[in-house]
């Protein structure tokens, strides 16, 4: 079997959307402080939206890696044995770090089993867990996804049936968000099943279906990937158009829909079509950004690489660490509020998430507890390895 091209540039966007993640949950403390000026309450607004590309930049690599390396040869019991224990595992343990902080678990009762259960299928032992939960399924169901995408390739012939299968589903998915973001609300829909309308409706924020176009465009790049990267730096400059088309929209909503001083950060939902375009856009400029770097002489290169195989564990880890370093930054009126703050804060937050992570993967049982962030920096050789694989 020939051997596949290692994507370097993949470790570049999942560290990218690492740090985008540790400064929106930043920015969630800090703009929630009290005494928080309009101006600094929109900068961080602003901010935020800037940072969104980071829960679709993961399903994008998700999809994008799932497809190019199994698109032609699939083994299932293995490959779902091996994602649960580097995904699954590890996000069990730190869920029972964060439910032991906020609950009382000592003691064996029905009660206590059926926290812990609920927690674990929801994702809600932290506010940031939800991810996997969602992520998980698109690995669980690939075989089938796998069947509908080559059905969808084969069924559509041709640039511009192709062209045409891509804007349907483009539609598709605007649709879903707006009823998402729209209809729900206004009308208080809801599935007579408990078990439906909890899934696709109370806990959407976490079904996979809302994220499952960036599943497929990361599924079309792997198909063509030189293809792809050279389309990104022929167009650049009508990507960063778009970019910046679309995120002085939602900056406007954001204006439109918060009342004063107070900035609603909900507006910033991912599941709305206004987000989609802009989402769409900004994943796009992000890629080549990290074609960019892959391609320069960057020193920087090598820490991103580093982050980019840690970053499971650092973000399972993350919102633990932030706990304790906001303790420590309330300590100090210069550090407990503002932009300046909160940079303080993302970067203490950073490091700390990405030195545990670094350490954990260290031990005998590492992966069990961030993944298997030691094969993949194994499996980076320059030799080109015949897999490129990776977790999340």
């Amino acid at each position: 079997m020939a051997r596949k091209e290692r994507i370097v540039e993949l470790d570049y966007v999942r560290s990218f959307a690492f740090l985008a993640v540790v400064y929106q949950h930043v920015i969630g403390v800090y703009i929630r402080k009290p005494g928080v000026g309009e101006e600094t309450a929109f900068l961080f607004g602003m901010l935020f939206h800037l940072l969104k590309f980071a829960v679709p930049a993961f399903v994008f690599v998700t999809g994008l890696v799932l497809f190019y390396n199994y698109y032609d040869r699939l083994q299932y019991p293995r490959f779902i044995q091996k994602r649960f224990t580097e995904i699954v595992v590890p996000y069990a343990v730190w869920s029972i770090v964060y439910m032991a902080m906020h609950h009382d678990l000592t003691g064996f009762n029905p009660e206590t089993l059926w926290l812990v259960l609920k927690k674990w299928m929801t994702g809600t032992a932290s506010y940031h867990l939800w991810f996997v939960v969602m992520i998980f399924l698109f690995y669980l169901l690939y075989p089938i996804l796998l069947k509908l995408f080559k059905w969808t390739r084969h069924a559509v012939r041709g640039r511009a049936g192709r062209t045409f299968a891509v804007g349907a589903a483009a539609l598709a998915y605007a649709a879903l968000m707006w009823f998402s973001v729209r209809y729900i609300p206004a009308h208080s829909f809801r599935f007579d099943l408990a078990w439906l309308d909890a899934y696709l409706i109370k806990y959407r924020d976490r079904n996979f279906l809302y994220y499952s176009f960036y599943f497929f465009m990361g599924g079309l790049a792997a198909l063509a990937l030189p293809q792809f990267r050279v389309f990104l730096q022929k167009r650049w400059l009508w990507l960063f158009a778009a970019f910046g088309v679309t995120y002085a929209y939602i900056g406007y909503e954001l204006v439109k829909h918060s009342a004063g001083p107070i900035v609603n950060l909900n507006v910033a939902t991912s599941l709305k079509p206004s987000m989609f375009l802009y989402t769409v856009a900004q994943l796009l400029v992000v890629y080549l950004v990290a074609v960019w770097v892959g391609k320069s002489g960057s020193q920087w290169k090598k820490w991103l690489t580093m982050l980019g195989h840690y970053s499971y564990g650092a973000y399972l880890i993350h919102a633990l660490v932030l706990t304790y370093v906001m303790k420590l930054l309330n300590h100090w009126e210069w550090t407990a509020s503002g932009i300046g703050g909160s940079l303080i804060a993302f970067v203490l937050c950073s490091a700390f998430s990405f030195g545990l992570s670094y350490g954990l993967a260290k031990l005998p049982f590492g992966a069990l507890l961030v993944g298997a962030a030691e094969k993949k920096k194994n499996s980076s050789a320059p030799s080109t390895p015949k897999e490129y694989k990776q977790a999340i």
